[in-house]
């Protein structure tokens, strides 16, 4: 039996939708962690850049698509192309640098030379060493299959069989990057925040959706006031402190309203609606709302959205105006980039207030993930004990409790903190580990009546 046929036979132990539960093996396990690279990552349409990142040709952007690393390249007629950083010769990266401007890539082992377009245009010796036999036109650096933009956020995918990027985003996916392009002309502020976290990527994609996790990780942002406390109501049974003292932290009431937005192929928006969250929060960082005008853009259940949108399988966009891709570098390590964005339009003191805010929350210095990364590195590290392992995941929180009802092409969920859009995370995960055909595919990560 083949290492696919064996763990495509136990997929349907390692999730289950029914009991809410999750085999803590899939966070750890180097087989399926290989099957993810090539079933998810080597075929899904996969965040590259923004295209106001690159606007004068020549401008290129190295992003990662699964292990692979490719040069999105602005070219002379203005469009985008992208290809493996790998030389066609003997594999070296033809580019060192992350970003930057060039007018061609040259290979640093023997000088291979490609063109802004990826072809091939010097070879050092062609005539001495090749006797001029050598087809340049057969050695371009090679290039992704697809690559198309949606309202400037560049996306690739490595399979010629996949649907347009419109279609794999879906309305969830299309109105969870209307949410950012929507504030103003944006733009990425240079410089990109990357660091790395001992996690394996989908715990970090899980705490997307956790809101029920702030109020005891984040207690210290509570205390110094950094994240504006919720009124004074107290969940039944809440923790206990190592003394046996009832620990009364703020906590979000219990019935605030949460809006869920699950998509095809994975995609979910989760989190608090904008009129819960005016009860709960006058300052930053939910002070911030669309115009009437862009509410309509959004639609009725669009503009209500004030929780996160996640792009199945990496691409985490936040109300306060950033994305983050979580780019998995092996089952235990996980490499967390951030783009933050700017209007172009805003005053020089918005910006810079918006900028300060984005550093303070999340990044390497964010006083939100820091806290956030111990538990992911906490969580990974506990499924590689063999008895641990055995314990499993669970989410049962308003399991099989929830309907789902259909509007506007959405399917939506509204109900008190949840877990359904996790849920439905691993359960389009496991969906996608059995590599079916792209309709078939479609098919079982499209939402039912409830979960």
């Amino acid at each position: 039996m083949s290492q696919t046929e064996s763990i495509a036979n136990q997929l349907d132990d390692l999730v289950s939708l029914e009991r809410g539960e999750i085999d803590r093996r899939i966070f750890s396990d180097e087989e399926i962690f290989d099957l993810e690279m090539k079933h998810i990552f080597g075929r899904a349409w996969l965040f590259l850049c923004h295209e106001s990142q690159i606007p004068k040709r020549g401008d290129f952007f190295e992003a990662p698509m699964g292990r692979d690393n490719v040069l999105a390249v602005r070219q002379k007629d203005g469009s985008i192309k992208a290809f493996l950083n790998t030389c066609s010769h003997r594999g070296n990266a033809v580019c060192r640098a992350e970003e930057g401007n060039v007018k061609n890539f040259m290979c640093t082992y023997h000088g291979w030379t490609f063109g802004l377009d990826g072809e091939l245009v010097g070879v050092p010796g062609k005539s001495i060493f090749y006797k001029d036999k050598l087809d340049f036109s057969q050695h371009p650096l090679r290039k992704v299959a697809q690559l198309e933009s949606y309202r400037g956020f560049v996306f690739a995918t490595f399979d010629e069989t996949a649907p347009t990027l419109e279609e794999f985003l879906g309305p969830t996916g299309r109105l969870s990057l209307d949410l950012l392009a929507e504030r103003g002309d944006m733009e990425v502020i240079p410089g990109i925040q990357k660091f790395v976290v001992k996690s394996n990527w989908k715990f970090t994609v899980d705490n997307v959706f956790d809101y029920y996790h702030p109020q005891i990780t984040h207690m210290s942002a509570f205390a110094v006031g950094a994240i504006p406390a919720p009124p004074d109501e107290f969940v039944e049974g809440g923790a206990l402190t190592a003394e046996g003292n009832r620990l009364e932290v703020p906590f979000l009431p219990t019935d605030l309203h949460n809006i869920v937005m699950l998509g095809e192929y994975g995609h979910a928006i989760s989190g608090p609606e904008q009129d819960a969250l005016e009860v709960t929060s006058g300052r930053e960082p939910f002070e911030w709302r669309y115009t009437p005008e862009t509410q309509k853009k959004l639609g009725r259940l669009g503009s209500r959205v004030a929780g996160h949108p996640h792009i199945f399988p990496t691409t985490w966009l936040t109300a306060g105006a950033q994305l983050s891709l979580r780019v998995p570098r092996s089952p235990g390590v996980t490499e967390i980039w951030w783009f933050s964005f700017r209007d172009r339009n805003a005053s020089k003191e918005q910006q810079t207030a918006e900028l300060r805010s984005h550093i303070h929350y999340f990044g390497p210095a964010g006083l939100l993930e820091q806290e956030d990364g111990e538990n992911w590195e906490q969580s990974t590290l506990q499924t590689r004990g063999d008895a641990s392992r055995e314990v499993p995941q669970l989410l049962k929180m308003g399991l099989q409790t929830s309907k789902i009802f259909k509007d506007d092409g959405l399917a939506v969920i509204e109900a008190p903190i949840n877990e359904h859009a996790q849920l439905w995370t691993y359960h389009s995960w496991r969906e996608w580990l059995r590599n079916p055909s792209w309709d078939e595919l479609r098919a079982r990560t499209t939402p039912g009546d409830s979960i």
